[in-house]
C-alpha cells in the first residue's frame, strides 16, 4: 500500500510536472506549418489520459488545413500572374496613351502652326505680325494721305495763284500789245503826218 501511494504521488507528481511544462502558445513561436504543428501536438493537454482530439483526427485537420494553405497559395500564385499580367497591360496601355499623346500633341502644333516661306510659324504669332503689319500699311498709309492732302492744297492753292498771274500776264499782255498798236498806230500817224508836210 505503501507503495501504491508512493508511486501515485510520483505519478502525479510527474503529470503535474509535465503539465506544467508544456506551453500552448508554444507553437506560436515556429516559422513553419509543420514545426507548429508539431509543437502544438506535443503541448496538448492530456484529459484522463488521452488527447482532446485522436492523433488521426488531428493529422487529417492539418492535412485538410494543408491542402486548403495550398489551395489558397495556388490561388494567390494566379492571383499574383493576373496582377502581373495586368500590369504588363496596364503598361503597355499607359505606353500607347503616351505615344498617342505626343501624336496629338504634335498634331496640334501643327494645327496650330502655318508654313511662311519654308518656315513653321505658330499662327497667334503669325496673326500678331500680320495685324501688325496691317495696323503699320493703315498708319503709313493715313500719313501717306495726310501728305497727299497738304501737298494737294498746296498745289491747288500753287495752281490758283498761276492761274491768278496767267490772268493778270495775259490782261497786262493784252494791254501791252494793246498799247503797243495804240503807239504803232499814233508813230504810223505821226510818219505820215510827217512825209505828207
Amino acid at each position: 500500500m505503501k507503495k501504491f501511494v508512493v508511486i501515485t504521488i510520483l505519478f502525479s507528481s510527474l503529470t503535474f510536472v509535465s503539465l506544467a511544462k508544456k506551453d500552448i502558445n508554444a507553437w506560436k513561436q515556429e516559422k513553419s506549418l509543420e514545426q507548429q504543428y508539431d509543437v502544438f501536438k506535443e503541448n496538448l493537454n492530456f484529459w484522463d489520459g488521452n488527447y482532446f482530439l485522436k492523433g488521426s483526427q488531428l493529422d487529417d485537420f492539418y492535412g485538410a488545413l494543408s491542402d486548403t494553405i495550398s489551395g489558397l497559395e495556388k490561388q494567390l500564385a494566379g492571383s499574383h500572374n493576373k496582377i502581373n499580367e495586368q500590369k504588363q497591360e496596364l503598361a503597355n496601355k499607359q505606353q500607347l496613351i503616351d505615344e498617342t499623346q505626343a501624336k496629338l500633341d504634335e498634331s496640334k502644333k501643327l494645327q496650330d502652326s502655318i508654313t511662311v516661306l519654308g518656315i513653321d510659324i505658330n499662327k497667334t504669332v503669325y496673326s500678331t505680325v500680320m495685324y501688325l503689319f496691317i495696323l503699320g500699311v493703315l498708319v503709313l498709309a493715313g500719313f501717306v494721305y495726310l501728305l497727299f492732302k497738304k501737298s494737294n492744297k498746296v498745289t491747288r492753292e500753287t495752281k490758283k495763284e498761276y492761274n491768278e498771274l496767267k490772268a493778270e500776264y495775259e490782261d497786262h499782255k493784252k494791254q501791252a500789245l494793246d498799247r503797243y498798236t495804240k503807239i504803232n498806230m499814233e508813230l504810223h500817224k505821226t510818219r505820215m503826218e510827217l512825209q505828207k508836210k
